[in-house]
């Protein structure tokens, strides 16, 4: 169930997070906004004071059938209205919130099935695959930015959310730090590492969880710290050597917050956006310059969401619906499911393996 009164607090981060991640216009953002705050002012306006999973899909079609009797809007102008409408009440939180399944067009009006190719052209834009993320990581690596791939490898790891991962705590990596501020390095290097998220949803309730990283991203970030508390400097022979600086050394022993901008403070959430579509482009120039056969567009398509996405992707195809939920911090087995990747064909073969115990 969701407050009718609230729906424009999760209305401004749903386009925020749509603007990240589809490089929207203003103009775009600008009608989006008006076609779904249109829909919420008719909530208020009939006097609804929640949508629940009861009666949402019924509210729906009362506001299509009154933008086309009442306002004598044309039905292809209430079909981008719908559009817009359903996408934002389908969106992650809204849909936790009011705890409905994913509803489609088909459901509020008839509209034409989604062919195969599209939805797979589809399927293939909300997720990289392993190869593609590990390209994304090696360019990364290449440009020399230690933080930068710390954060990315983080994201691609564990499938947390922007606003968890600018909220990490040193401590919330659940592995010892030493008296220098460092991670205690496990002795199994395929230990996967708890890392403690906290959340809130719009109502200001907790939502607290825990995911993994792996013991290379852990590595990746004592060398993020290593690098926060070294400057290069010249020797005798003009040489750059890295040397520590005491005062951040001592800082670094104390600080609170994982990951920092260039003024030593807590990371914003712009500011990691900013990163990984610099890092997109540069993904896309090098790809240009040796020549690379590459299918993905990654300044167009990659983005905070898509990480998340990818990781959650990577996590489903070998733990259960359950176990993903868990991790992704979802209170609906339905928003899961988008996840979750169907290969026909490696289903067969998991048949087959499985029929040739009974010969």
């Amino acid at each position: 169930m969701i407050e009718v009164d609230e729906l424009k607090d999760y209305l401004d981060e749903y386009l925020e997070e749509k603007q990240e991640v589809k490089n929207l216009t203003e103009e775009t953002v600008r009608k989006q906004t008006f076609n779904i705050s249109k829909f919420i002012e008719y909530l208020e306006s009939e006097g609804i004071a929640e949508l629940n999973d009861r009666n949402v899909k019924k509210q729906l079609r009362h506001y299509r059938r009154y933008c086309l009797k009442q306002r004598g809007n044309k039905r292809t102008t209430v079909k981008t209205y719908m559009m817009n409408i359903l996408e934002f009440i389908n969106s992650e939180d809204v849909q936790e919130e009011i705890q409905h399944d994913t509803i489609k067009m088909k459901d509020i009006i008839e509209v034409k099935t989604e062919d195969p190719e599209t939805a797979k052209k589809r399927i293939e834009k909300i997720s990289l695959t392993w190869q593609q993320s590990n390209f994304f990581l090696d360019t990364i690596q290449k440009s020399g930015n230690i933080r930068d791939y710390a954060i990315c490898r983080t994201f691609i790891d564990s499938g947390m959310r922007l606003k968890e991962l600018v909220l990490l705590n040193k401590d919330d990596i659940q592995v010892p730090i030493d008296d220098k501020g460092f991670y205690v390095l496990p002795n199994n290097t395929d230990e996967f590492i708890d890392v403690y998220l906290r959340a809130e949803t719009t109502k200001g309730e907790a939502k607290d969880r825990t995911t993994f990283i792996t013991y290379d991203t852990l590595v990746s970030l004592n060398d993020m710290i290593m690098d926060r508390i070294t400057k290069l400097r010249k020797n005798t022979n003009d040489v750059y050597r890295p040397v520590i600086q005491r005062n951040k050394a001592a800082e670094e022993k104390n600080r609170e917050e994982l990951f920092t901008n260039i003024k030593g403070k807590r990371i914003g959430k712009r500011g990691v956006q900013d990163i990984i579509k610099k890092h997109a482009r540069e993904c896309d120039e090098r790809i240009e310059e040796e020549g690379i056969d590459c299918p993905v567009n990654y300044f167009e398509n990659v983005s905070v969401h898509i990480l998340r996405h990818t990781a959650l992707s990577h996590y489903a195809e070998i733990l259960t619906v359950a176990e993903v939920q868990s991790i992704a911090g979802h209170s609906n087995s339905q928003t899961t499911d988008k996840y979750i990747h169907i290969d026909r064909e490696q289903m067969k073969q998991k048949l087959r393996v499985n029929s040739q115990k009974f010969i």
